[in-house]
């Protein structure tokens, strides 16, 4: 007897040890997934650097069969051009191998945007609702993403999954459990973004960063016990995050960050580089491009550079925002896209047809090569992304137990009516400067790995004589900010012009000057 339950028990920890082994990191390189290897992702013994493409779903019934097909608004606006599933696998592929085409070998698939009703979660396809609570309606969609990710994986891309975020909701961690398990052993899925900029969408406003923590160390085990050979990760807004989901503390594989407007991606991107000590890429950034206010060159310059300083500051991945423009929306997201909707374009076989032109042609392929990294300078404007020039607070930032100063706090203040808001940052000797149009009144302070200090002070300026209301542009924010003023070359057909270079003399000017004290954190 107790030799029967010996063997028995050997050949158990044979089989749970079959199954760890192919878990495990020290094999993975043997497999078609990507992983992560000093701070950089890997495919078997290459570096692989994502050059990634946010791409927008829609979705369609055939028959109860759930089809993931482009956005409405791509190609034919808000028009449904494809009208059944082999169209709409057609016009995937078409896609794909346009993006291929472009230098892109990532796509960023939202399907994060879920409705909600008394019956609770469901993706809305066509005149349907599918719940993610109805296990028929759950297989239809996840074979609908797996079809989609078979397609990709025709046209040589990898995907990342942008998922609803699971937090306190059974229904949505159930979904999000049934997706990991069934999409777990394909590698196209290289990775899953959780949540979407917690700092506009996390559904419980003012988060304690432990609860953070608590949430993020819940998805690690949900990734390692249900796909443990795919990456996880959150899409990282600007640095404010510090302040509840702070990404130098959460478990996450690697860190996705969005950074937009040229004024505020270099900072942000080093601020980044520098604090957080985890493998980093760029998830979104992007520049409107109309072709009036802002030129489509300007469009193809900026994704080079920021392309670049990626490269530059140790970034391991590179994405943009997003595949075609998106109309009847605000200018910034309106133009982001790297295709309009005129006239029409075809792939280099000939197979496909898009209805929309590449803005830049057909030289967004030649920004990805052959670029060797350069190291990664401070910017110019690092603790003025803005240029604001009207008044100027300073202050420290130390450690509450040694008073030793704390290097990259973030400052953060707002205006009386939490109408404007600017940032900055504490340097070596935990001295910052806050600079702003608008005298603050609010305030809230946190660095990696700190507590948060959050409170209202009236600061006393001087001169003391100055008539604040006289103060220009107080109502400006960072939307109605050009960055052309601020280059130091402002001609774009300059073969020296650079989108970054910003002219240091303009960042460091202001009318009034106001002091804070000392504010002290301490280690969560």
């Amino acid at each position: 007897m107790i030799k029967k339950f010996c063997f028995y028990y050997l050949c158990l920890m044979f089989f749970l040890g079959m199954i760890s082994c192919q878990q495990s990191p020290e094999n993975i390189a043997e497999t078609e997934f990507i992983y992560l290897e000093d701070n950089h992702f890997q495919y078997k013994d290459t570096v692989f650097f994502p050059i990634m493409l946010n791409y927008i779903v829609s979705y369609q019934n055939y028959d109860n069969l759930f089809v993931v097909a482009p956005h409405v608004d791509y190609d034919s606006v808000g028009y449904v051009e494809s009208q059944t599933p082999e169209a709409v696998e057609n016009q995937l592929l078409g896609h794909f191998q346009l993006i291929k085409e472009m230098g892109f070998n990532t796509l960023r698939i939202c399907m994060d945007r879920m409705g909600q009703d008394e019956n609770n979660h469901y993706y809305y396809a066509a005149n349907r609702k599918f719940y993610i609570d109805n296990h028929k309606d759950v297989q239809a969609i996840i074979e609908g993403f797996r079809k989609l990710t078979t397609l990709a994986q025709q046209k040589g891309l990898r995907i990342m999954l942008l998922i609803r975020p699971p937090i306190n909701n059974p229904e949505i961690e159930n979904f999000t459990i049934q997706l990991l398990q069934q999409l777990s052993q394909n590698p196209t899925v290289f990775a899953y973004d959780f949540m979407n900029e917690p700092l506009y969408f996390d559904p419980a406003p003012k988060r304690k960063k432990t609860e953070a923590i608590k949430i993020v160390n819940h998805w690690r085990e949900m990734m390692r016990q249900y796909a443990p050979n795919q990456l996880f990760t959150i899409g990282f807004s600007e640095p404010i995050e510090v302040f509840e989901w702070d990404a130098s503390l959460l478990p996450v594989d690697f860190v996705e960050i969005h950074t937009y407007h040229p004024l505020r991606v270099p900072s942000e991107i080093y601020w980044y580089s520098k604090y957080i000590h985890k493998p980093w890429m760029i998830g979104e950034t992007g520049l409107p491009a109309d072709n009036d206010s802002i030129l489509y060159i300007e469009q193809l310059l900026f994704m080079q550079e920021a392309y670049q300083l990626t490269r530059d500051a140790g970034g391991c991945g590179f994405g943009w925002w997003e595949f075609q423009d998106m109309p009847n929306t605000h200018f910034e997201a309106q133009f982001t896209g790297l295709l309009n909707h005129k006239g029409k374009t075809t792939t280099s076989d000939g197979k496909y047809t898009i209805i929309g032109s590449v803005k830049s042609g057909n030289s967004i392929a030649n920004l990805f090569k052959n670029y060797t990294a350069r190291p990664y300078k401070r910017p110019v404007n690092y603790y003025n992304m803005l240029g604001y020039n009207n008044i100027c607070i300073t202050g420290r930032i130390e450690d509450e137990r040694t008073r030793q100063p704390i290097e990259g706090a973030v400052i953060r203040g707002w205006n009386e009516y939490f109408q404007i808001g600017m940032n900055t940052y504490s340097d070596e000797n935990g001295y910052f400067t806050l600079y702003c149009n608008t005298p603050c009144m609010h305030f809230e302070i946190s660095a990696p790995g700190k507590s948060k200090s959050k409170f209202d002070k009236l600061i006393n300026y001087k001169p003391i004589n100055y008539d604040i209301s006289t103060l220009p542009n107080k109502k400006l924010e960072y939307h109605q900010i050009s960055y052309h003023p601020f280059l130091t070359n402002p001609h774009f057909d300059d073969p020296n012009f650079n989108i970054f270079n910003f002219s240091p003399a303009l960042f460091g000017q202001y009318k009034m000057k106001g002091d804070m004290g000392i504010i002290l954190l301490r280690d969560i």
